[in-house]
């Protein structure tokens, strides 16, 4: 099972949020290049990385960062934030990006979710960020109208990669993630997913990696890291081997 160590961007800096509100926000590295070498050398291969600038819609300065990280560490890149044209998207491959997570421009218009599954297959993943059973877009501000088993039924027939599943409600508190819905949605839909929010101890780890069998393929971990309330080689050590995978 890979991990995800998060780099959540705002204004070139490395942030996190709590339950995704912009105003709850905490700098832990004002160098996300330098954070990214740290995640490098702890043994991670893949960093996640979301412009929340992009994401809430607002003009992003953060594409440097991008290009930075990838020409100065030999890294793998799952992108996500304010991906909504084919245009963005392609630009983003060509900075070198290896996935990249399309959420709001999905739930909008799910033809242009297949249509670029299509067009880049398995390098797209669906990012489904979910708070009391309904998905949230444009940086978690506004309720999509979109079914959740609906709209994940019809992502599930496409050519992604697989859902990057996001519990709002667990984000950022340290209180644990959502395993259950988590593996559910794997389960029913038969489709690699990533688990986002809540990994806050060393148990979480473990406990998510009994679920690999279950469509579970990776997870995400932010905060606990930054709080130095998860040690990267430990959990490394629980999920196996980390060679990168598209």
């Amino acid at each position: 099972m890979i991990l995800y160590p998060a780099i959540d961007l705002i204004n070139k800096e490395c942030v996190r949020l709590k339950k995704g509100d912009y105003s709850k926000k905490t700098v832990f590295n004002k160098d996300p290049l330098k954070q990214a070498q740290i995640f490098e050398s702890e043994g991670c291969a893949w960093v996640h990385i979301v412009d929340l600038d992009a994401a809430k819609g607002d003009e992003s300065k953060n594409g440097s960062i991008l290009l930075e990280i990838k020409k100065k560490t030999n890294l793998k890149i799952q992108f996500g934030g304010g991906i909504r044209t084919s245009e963005r998207l392609k630009s983003l491959f060509d900075l070198g990006v290896d996935r990249a997570i399309i959420g709001t421009a999905a739930f909008k218009d799910l033809n242009f979710l297949a249509s670029m599954a299509s067009d880049y297959p398995r390098r797209i993943w669906l990012g489904t960020d979910v708070l009391d059973g309904k998905i949230k877009i444009n940086g978690w501000t506004e309720d999509s109208d979109k079914d959740l088993d609906n709209a994940l039924d019809f992502a599930s027939k496409q050519n992604i990669g697989g859902i990057i599943l996001t519990d709002i409600n667990k984000d950022g508190m340290m209180q644990g993630p959502n395993i259950e819905m988590t593996a559910d949605i794997a389960s029913k839909y038969k489709i690699p997913v990533i688990l986002s929010g809540g990994v806050s101890k060393i148990d979480d780890i473990a406990m998510i990696n009994e679920f690999e069998d279950k469509g579970i393929s990776g997870l995400i971990c932010g905060r606990a890291i930054y709080d130095n309330k998860i040690d990267i080689a430990e959990a490394i050590k629980i999920l196996g081997n980390q060679d990168a995978q598209n």
